[in-house]
């Protein structure tokens, strides 16, 4: 084996996935917030689903990237699975567009030429204290990178015609008729699983066929065995999510493989238009080929997304109908957030949309221990409820690990701007709802002990529980009501909502103040009324701890 030239192979190839890779997160660095929101906007039906999907993977050049996004997305709640496969759709469109640049560019200039320019004229911008600036800069660098392991690709495989013993256990893989074309889907499959980038094994699938190593018809069948290879970055980033995550990443493949069936069944046919369209013979006019595979993969998606367009309803039934079969046999329930770990494809803005929503559904489902709480206080002691107090807890301290964990590997892998800013502000939220948490099963264990030993409060303190409970549920209404209506935490930073925050602050703590003096006078110094004085002097500490928690939820980004 020709080792020297395998491994300036395989650095073309590890120089290309980094470039692409880093192109990718740079623009996704650069559009920030605004990708989520023309998600949002662009997906109110099928058709502009497919254009936004079009649109995003176009300018990232990386269908795995906006497949893991909209993964994520849906696992968020975000989107509705139906709209996750219009994106879906598109995006397989705009993965074409590498094949495009590659045929029209990479195999016609002197790539280096542009190439180093483009990495000098980033590194200069990366370092600039503009983020905006910078971004651009990553991308040059990216796109130059990805240009630059184009060109070693390129130069690395050999001419068939120069060096024909390099590509001779090919051959015997090329002479098989039909069954050729199956074991090249099969590679290319493989292929795209290995790299995990579907631009990249086109990339090579093109230089390989354009050096003469594989036939045509060969490197149809691994563009289809891409298509279906490069659906294993989304079901890797949905396997740690909710059912909703599954379904999506679930509609991705049987998408594609439906689409590699019906092309195989009409091979000829589809390939005989490719030949009608584009001039030149692939099999005597090796400059033909690039643009035969390109037009190739192209139709094939197109086609594909015209079919298949008009079932996203009933695509999206046999998916439901797959997973919530799966869960209901394993007993795992997934329909809730769940932090997805998004394999190579790791984004900073998949990142802070999932963190963003699962902070969110902590702070929801919190709620539910202010509601038990007043219960536990104010009604019939009741043993279900304290335990019930006491496993949400449990299960806080849990998310709260798992979510700073997460935080952690976000913050390795690079934050810059107000991504920075966020990641704090989520980190202070997650520790205020922990710490909420925290107070309310620290109250129900004081409840449970002075149940045991026979201790109430008196009429007074009922009632002053009562209001500082209605004062709580006030303020925490605030937090609730205004994250509903927003898909970020920039909305708390408004000054009204944070002056209606303090005012309630405030009110808890003239309240504890004004009950404090009670508890000072003689009535309660006497025995029989000094253990119900302490019990509600204690419980009525934990109660102004989640005051100041809420309030600290809410002033977290400042």
């Amino acid at each position: 084996m020709n080792w020297p030239l395998l491994i300036q192979v395989l650095g073309g190839l590890g120089i290309f996935i980094y470039g692409m890779k880093l192109l990718s997160e740079s623009l996704q660095r650069v559009a920030g917030d605004r990708l989520r929101s023309f998600l949002s906007s662009m997906t109110r039906n099928r058709v502009s689903a497919v254009f936004s999907g079009l649109f995003i993977t176009s300018t990232i050049q990386s269908s795995s990237a906006t497949t893991v996004l909209v993964v994520g997305f849906v696992n968020a709640g975000l989107i509705s699975l139906a709209q996750a496969i219009g994106v879906i759709m598109g995006a397989n469109i705009g993965t074409t567009i590498t094949a495009w640049i590659v045929s029209l560019l990479g195999f016609k200039f002197n790539i280096a030429s542009f190439a180093l320019p483009a990495i000098a004229a980033g590194v200069i911008l990366h370092f600039s204290r503009k983020e905006s600036r910078s971004g651009w800069g990553s991308f040059l660098i990216g796109f130059g990178f990805l240009f630059l392991g184009l060109d070693y690709l390129k130069t690395s495989v050999p001419d068939s015609a120069k060096d024909p013993e390099s590509f001779v256990f090919l051959q015997q893989f090329t002479n098989m008729g039909f069954n050729s074309i199956l074991l090249f889907v099969l590679i290319g499959a493989l292929l795209t699983i290995v790299i995990q980038s579907s631009s990249a094994s086109t990339t090579i699938t093109i230089t390989l066929a354009f050096s003469g190593y594989i036939p045509i018809d060969a490197a149809y069948g691994m563009i289809l065995g891409e298509n279906i290879g490069t659906t294993i970055t989304a079901n890797l980033a949905a396997i740690a999510g909710n059912r909703n995550a599954k379904k999506a990443a679930l509609a991705h493949t049987l998408f594609n493989v439906f689409g590699v069936v019906w092309a195989l069944l009409f091979f000829k046919v589809f390939t005989g238009i490719v030949d009608d369209l584009i001039p030149g013979d692939p099999l005597t006019d090796k400059e033909s080929t690039r643009f035969h595979i390109s037009l190739f993969h192209t139709m094939f998606n197109v086609t594909n997304t015209l079919v298949l367009i008009w079932f996203v309803n009933t695509i999206s039934k046999v998916v439901s109908t797959i997973v919530d079969g799966l869960a209901s046999k394993t007993g795992k329930d997934k329909d809730s957030i769940r932090l997805l770990q998004a394999g190579t494809v790791k984004t900073t803005e998949l990142a802070m949309v999932e963190l963003v929503e699962f902070t969110k559904k902590i702070i929801r489902d919190t709620y539910d221990f202010l509601r038990l709480t007043e219960q536990i206080l104010l009604q019939p002691y009741d043993a279900a409820r304290v335990v019930q107090v006491l496993k949400k807890e449990e299960e806080l301290d849990q998310v709260r690990t798992e979510v700073l964990t997460y935080l952690n590997q976000v913050q390795e892998s690079g934050i810059t701007g107000n991504y920075a800013k966020d990641v704090l502000g989520i980190m202070e939220r997650v520790k205020a709802v922990e710490e909420m948490g925290d107070n309310f099963a620290s109250i129900a264990r004081k409840i449970r002990k002075s149940h045991r030993q026979k201790i109430s409060f008196d009429k007074n303190f009922s009632n002053s529980v009562k209001d500082q409970m209605d004062l709580l549920k006030h303020h925490y209404d605030i937090l609730l009501v205004n994250l509903e209506q927003s898909e970020t935490f920039d909305i708390l930073g408004n000054p009204q909502v944070r002056n209606q925050s303090r005012e309630y602050r405030f009110q808890m703590i003239r309240s504890i103040k004004k009950n404090e003096s009670k508890v000072k006078k003689k009535k309660y110094q006497k025995k029989d009324n000094l253990l119900p004085a302490l019990l509600y002097r204690d419980i009525s500490r934990n109660l102004d701890n989640i005051s100041r928690l809420l309030n600290a939820a809410i002033y977290a980004d400042v």
